[in-house]
């Protein structure tokens, strides 16, 4: 139980760190779509931002995140 919650808690800090390596565009994206649930329109709409240009960023974003988290296919 206690190698879990170790676990966890540097998961998490990896993760703060990783979402801190992204454009600031990027990671505000990345939050609205993936950690408060909004669809890309939905994200594209508050961000008054193209659809085309938040689902890129969301992409780059993705790639970012998945390298620095080390994570391979």
């Amino acid at each position: 139980e206690v190698t879990e919650i170790v676990a966890g808690r540097l998961e998490r800090e990896q993760v703060r760190r990783c979402l801190g390596s992204l454009t600031e565009l990027q990671r505000e994206s990345v939050m609205l779509a993936y950690y408060q649930g909004y669809t890309y329109r939905e994200v594209a709409h508050l961000l008054d931002s193209p659809l085309g240009t938040v689902k890129t960023r969301l992409r780059d974003g993705l790639i970012r995140l998945r390298d620095c988290m080390g994570v391979t296919a």
